[in-house]
C-alpha cells in the first residue's frame, strides 16, 4: 500500500479544490510513471555489515500510478562496489530492485515564502520512510558477468533482504525523499500556495 503516492498527493489536493483546471501540465508536475530521476546513490559506512556503495542512473522509478501499490520497481544501470554481510560485492550493468507491498509515508512542513504575486510554500523538514514487506533483487553482470557467482549474490541478497534493508534503511529513505521532495518543490514553485485552494 502507497500511503502517500505522490501523484495522488498533489492531484488529489487540487480535485479537493474548484480550481480543478490545473492539471499535471500545467503544474510543473513531472510524468509520475514512470518517474525518472537522472541518479539514485545508496551508501553505507565502514561501520556497517553492508559497506557498499550503488549508484543508478538512467533511472526509472515503476509503480507509482495508483494510490494503492503492490509493487515499486527502481530499474536502471547500476554500480556497485564493497561489501554485503560477509561477501564482497563488486560489478556493473542493468539492475531491477522491487520493494513488494510498500508503504512509502511522506511528511514535511510547508512555510509561507512571500513574493510579489502571493505567498509560496517552501518545503522544510521533509521526510520520506520506505517499508516494503519484501524485496527483490537482480543485478545483471556481477562479477565481470561470471554468472555462477552473480547468480549466487543475487540469491544471497533476496535471502537476506531484510537484514540488508535494515541497514540501508536510512540511506533508501534519503535517495528516495530527495526525488520526491524535488517533484513536489517543483509543483509548489508554480502558482502561490492560495492558487491552488482558493475558490
Amino acid at each position: 500500500m502507497l500511503s502517500l503516492a505522490f501523484k495522488c498527493l498533489l492531484i488529489g489536493l487540487l480535485c479537493l479544490s474548484p480550481k480543478a483546471e490545473f492539471r499535471e501540465n500545467s503544474i510543473n508536475l513531472v510524468p509520475m510513471d514512470p518517474l525518472s530521476p537522472k541518479k539514485i546513490q545508496l551508501s553505507q559506512g565502514d561501520d556497517s555489515p553492508v559497506n557498499i556503495d550503488i549508484t543508478v542512473t538512467n533511472s526509472k522509478i515503476h509503480g507509482l500510478r495508483n494510490a494503492v501499490a503492490t509493487k515499486v520497481n527502481l530499474i536502471g544501470d547500476y554500480v556497485i562496489k564493497g561489501k554485503v554481510l560477509i561477501l564482497p560485492i563488486q560489478g556493473e550493468g542493468k539492475s531491477n530492485i522491487t520493494f513488494v507491498d510498500v508503504t512509502i509515508n511522506v511528511d514535511f512542513t510547508g512555510t509561507p515564502v512571500e513574493k510579489d504575486d502571493g505567498a509560496y510554500m517552501k518545503l522544510e523538514n521533509f521526510h520520506l520512510h520506505v517499508e516494503p514487506k519484501f524485496i527483490i533483487y537482480k543485478f545483471d553482470n556481477l562479477f565481470n558477468g561470471d554468472k555462477a557467482l552473480g547468480d549466487n549474490m543475487n540469491k544471497f541478497l533476496n535471502e537476506n533482504w531484510k537484514e540488508i534493508h535494515n541497514e540501508l534503511r536510512d540511506s533508501v529513505d534519503v535517495a528516495l525523499g530527495s526525488v520526491a521532495n524535488d517533484v513536489i518543490h517543483r509543483v509548489f514553485t508554480k502558482y502561490p500556495y492560495a492558487k491552488y485552494f482558493s475558490e
